[in-house]
Order: structure tokens, then sequence, then C-alpha cells
């Protein structure tokens, strides 16, 4: 069934299209049942449920990118900070350090946004099992960024970008070590990104690394921003409850 899901064939991806308006709205809606349900998430441990999600649909998207060639086995490490944010998931739901969840947050929350926004489908549209793959995990990766913060109480500041910092820089040198080794496209320096990267494609080597670095670090300040504010906004919707 996967497979014929796979192989089916597909209209090319529209940016803001019907689909993408749809997936928009499915992350909202889950996003505010999240917020809604703070005290409900959080007897059920909502942290492992999502991901243990996040983890089986990876899996099942390395299996079949393997399988049916639509990635190699050195684009699929979790060299991505989306991807590693299942490590860091993982990790948190053993062990709750307040650093672990400023990284989790970003990783997983900006991770989130940024690809439902502007998501790379690999130039595929539904219901190829790229495309399900893309938004069901981004989605799910979002809602888990809130849960940390919402639900855990994990609270934005200054110093929140002080782990976040060297945890991202430990995955350059993996990343570009990846790349000679497989031929992979980690940090976007081997082949033109897509996505929210796009303006990446005039430039090479060092120059697109060095790029790449700063506009990770212009979107942290303004995820950082964005985070005051719905920190302020939370608080003043427990206020009026």
């Amino acid at each position: 069934m996967l497979h014929a899901i796979v192989n089916s064939p597909t209209q090319e991806w529209q940016p803001f299209g019907l689909q993408h308006w749809m997936a928009l709205l499915v992350a909202c809606i889950a996003c505010v049942n999240l917020l809604a349900f703070r005290r409900e998430a959080a007897r059920v441990r909502l942290d492992i449920w999502l991901v243990c999600a996040m983890l089986a649909v990876h899996i099942t998207w390395v299996v079949l990118a393997l399988s049916t060639g639509l990635a190699g086995g050195g684009d699929l490490l979790p060299l991505y900070t989306c991807d590693a944010a299942i490590l860091a998931g993982v990790a948190w739901c053993i062990w709750k350090p307040r650093w672990l969840g400023h990284v989790l947050f970003y990783w997983a929350f900006l991770g989130g946004v940024v690809t439902l926004l502007l998501p790379d489908t690999f130039g595929y549209a539904l219901p190829h099992f790229a495309v399900v793959y893309t938004l069901l995990f981004h989605i799910l990766l979002l809602v888990l960024g809130l849960e940390v913060w919402a639900v855990e109480g994990v609270r934005p500041s200054w110093w929140s970008l002080v782990p976040v910092c060297p945890a991202t820089a430990a995955l350059i040198p993996l990343a570009l070590v990846a790349n000679a080794t497989f031929g992979s496209d980690y940090m976007f320096v081997s082949r033109n990104p897509g996505g929210i990267f796009t303006f990446l494609d005039d430039f090479e080597g060092v120059a697109r690394v060095g790029l790449t670095v700063l506009s990770a670090a212009g979107i942290l300040v303004v995820g950082l921003c964005v985070w005051f504010v719905m920190d302020r906004l939370l608080q003043r919707w427990d206020a009026t409850r």
C-alpha cells in the first residue's frame, strides 16, 4: 500500500495552494488544541507520545526512501536540526535539564514553523509519501516544541540562546564529514537548497556555509522574540480563564 502511494503519479507541489493551506490548517488545529488542553497533555505525558510518533514516522520514511530510491543512506542521517530533534526529544523524555528544553524548543518549534511555511517536498504533491512525511513529521515537531514550552514550562529567556548555539554548531562538522563521505547535502553546501534557503543557490563552499550559519542565527533571534510574545499572550490567556 505504501509503495503504491510512493509511486503514485502526483502534480507538482504548489506553495500556498489548496494542499498547503489544508496542511497549515491541520497544524493550527493541533497547536490550538494543545494550548487549550495543557493539563490533560501533562497527565498523559504527551511528550513521550509525540517523540514516539516522530520516531515511527521517520523510521517509516527511512525504510521507504531506501527501498524506493528516493534518498540514499547518507541523506537520512539525523544531521538536520529537525531530525536531530528526535534524539533530543528522547533525551528530554528521560532527563529534563532546562538547557535541553531550550535546545529542543528552538529545533522543534522553529523547524516546524519554517518547514511548514516553506516545505521542501522533493517536487511532489500529495498523496506522495515524501510529502506526507514532510508535513506529518513537521506538524508533530511543531507540537512538540509547543509542548515543551506550554505544558512543561520551559520559558523564554535571552540565556536560552546560549545552549542552542553550541548544540547546533556541533552538527556542522558531522554534516560536512557526511557530505564528503556520502555526497549528501547537510548545511546545503553540495546542492541547491529548497524552502527558506533558496537564496543560497548563488553561493558555494565556505560562503554558503557561512551564510547558512548567519541565517540560522537570525532565525534563532527572531524565534526568541516570537517566543517572548507567545509567552506573554499565554499568560494573559491564563489570567482571563
